[in-house]
């Protein structure tokens, strides 16, 4: 059979055709959309289906933003995604919508050995809960838990929760974030924008000038984000390493704090768009030491693999196995 996949973000839409059958999943088709071009999923999907002979049989969207009843509000654009509604518009009898970090989630019991990085071994509990954090546009955060012969998936907001300070420079960051938001939440310092504000905090303290480099660079470039992570890999530029070295020092302790929350034994992994870019950054030492630096718990944090995501479809796979399981007469897993 044939299913619809999307993966909605304030960013791009990406939509995509799996065939399931015995042998597995394979997709025929996908495309990626910039999602402010259009006035909402409905035109994308009808341009998307546009080439195609038959409807598929169902349809699944992980979509960035809060989900109740069957229907979301996308964060950071002026859609509502309903349920009822895309299956009336687009002949499609069977969808389903839901976080986008809940399709991240049930796409990772599919994905092979080669898809992911590993960044600590640890001990995984062969039934523990799965932790999932991943910053990119936004911050985003699941659990998955297996029960029976299938995962469910305990959604969260938590990108939207409060940044906690660790030490005095993290204080002034926080100072900082306030001055310029009200506020200081997660999300506004793990994610692309939240490395542009990282680096202009650290700008504001007099760690280091901006380069004449970087700066030509920020003028050619709308993506600051990929401007300050070039060069803090490269290490070549004082203000983008140190920007980045926060930033990974931060996304370690979250990364921790997520497996706390959940008590995640079977394993944290990084999604998202930036963690794969940065990857050479999570491989050193600060990375670790700020995911498990958290006494007492530090031995359980030590045993907890961390793993990085290099799928860039995981939320398509997640959203075709949550559309694939309406299609079944009992759940089970995809």
């Amino acid at each position: 059979m044939r299913i619809l996949a999307g993966d909605i973000g304030g960013t791009k839409t990406a939509l995509a055709i799996f065939e399931i059958g015995p042998r597995g999943r394979t997709i025929i088709r996908t495309e990626r959309y910039p999602s402010a071009a259009y006035t909402g999923l409905e035109q994308i999907i009808e341009i998307f289906l546009a080439g195609e002979t038959a409807n598929p049989r169902a349809a699944g969207f992980g979509v960035a933003g809060p989900v109740r009843d069957g229907a979301a509000k996308v964060t950071n654009l002026p859609w509502r995604i309903e349920e009822s509604h895309l299956a009336r518009v687009t002949g499609i009898r069977r969808v389903r919508v839901i976080n986008d970090f809940v399709s991240n989630a049930l796409g990772l019991p599919e994905l092979r050995p080669a898809q992911l990085a590993t960044l600590a071994r640890g001990r995984a509990e062969p039934r523990g809960p799965i932790g999932i954090i991943g910053a990119g546009t936004g911050l985003g955060q699941a659990c998955l838990v297996p029960v029976g012969n299938h995962h469910e998936v305990v959604p969260s907001e938590s990108g939207h929760a409060d940044f906690a300070p660790r030490n005095p420079v993290e204080d002034r960051l926080v100072a900082f974030l306030r001055r310029q938001s009200g506020r200081a939440t997660r999300e506004m310092v793990l994610s692309g924008r939240g490395l542009v504000s990282l680096y202009e905090f650290l700008k504001s303290e007099r760690r280091a000038r901006e380069s004449r480099a970087v700066a030509a660079e920020f003028d050619r470039r709308d993506d600051r984000a990929a401007v300050i992570s070039r060069f803090g890999l490269s290490r070549r530029d004082t203000l983008c390493r140190e920007a980045l070295d926060l930033f990974v020092s931060i996304y370690g302790s979250e990364a921790g704090n997520c497996a706390l929350e959940y008590r995640a034994t079977g394993g944290i992994y990084l999604a998202g768009g930036i963690a794969p870019k940065i990857l050479p950054a999570l491989r050193r030492r600060p990375f670790l030491e700020a995911f498990r630096r958290k006494p007492p718990m530090d031995g359980l944090l030590s045993a907890i693999p961390v793993r990085v995501v290099l799928e860039p479809r995981l939320g398509l796979i997640g959203a075709a196995a949550v559309a694939y399981r309406t299609t079944m007469e009992t759940s089970r897993s995809f």
